[in-house]
């Protein structure tokens, strides 16, 4: 693992119940991913992120794919080891010495996610693949999984910006990282709760 401080991605939900949802907080930035320059900064290179042990064994799954992208994940053997023990049933995806997560490439000066685009490739759910704490951001899940709301650094990156000053209007990037992660349905019922002007609501956890 790089020596470089990371801040961590929210582990993913594991727990039995619902999420409350910061609405108020999701409708004041848009966002859109549409991978990061070499010279901003990148959520690939920011944090520190945590995956379950069934999150490791999909990503594992596709890294003959990822490694197309990343030819250092190539080993004499096989395939480099990218994942560091945390504690028992959590694994932290390792970096570059530069921060950068091992499992990002750099395209045409853009940096982006290999899982993303193994998945796309092979034509798998993005959520059978990437991490939520990935999937979900800028959006972030609270260290007990209590809440869902935006990250505090979020309009440090350039995908994300201040939304329209009164707009009741949910970044469908969200909408869609919700539905992912919580289920179908769950993007459309929070994009209509944000249209309501609503500051709040509940989704239940998806085990």
């Amino acid at each position: 693992m790089s020596s470089n401080h990371h801040q961590r991605k929210p582990r993913p939900a594991r727990r039995k119940g619902t999420v409350s949802v910061d609405l108020a907080s999701l409708r004041s930035v848009e966002h859109r991913c549409r991978g990061c320059s070499e010279d901003e900064p990148c959520c690939c290179s920011s944090y520190e992120v945590c995956v379950t042990n069934a999150e490791m064994k999909r990503i594992i799954q596709v890294l003959p794919e990822a490694a197309r992208l990343c030819p250092h994940l190539k080993t004499d053997r096989g395939y480099d080891n990218v994942f560091e023990y945390v504690e028992p049933g959590l694994h932290a995806l390792d970096t570059t010495e530069d921060g950068l997560c091992l499992l990002a490439y750099v395209e045409g000066h853009t940096i982006r996610c290999s899982l993303h685009t193994a998945g796309m490739n092979l034509g798998l759910p993005l959520e059978k693949v990437k991490p939520k704490a990935c999937l979900l951001w800028p959006m972030s899940l609270s260290e007990g999984d209590e809440v869902l709301s935006l990250a505090g650094d979020a309009l440090t990156y350039g995908c994300t910006a201040p939304a329209r000053k009164g707009s009741n209007h949910l970044s469908p990037a969200f909408v869609e990282a919700v539905e992912l992660v919580f289920g179908e349905g769950a993007g459309a019922r929070l994009e209509q709760e944000a249209r309501t002007g609503a500051r709040c609501m509940t989704l239940p956890r998806r085990s």
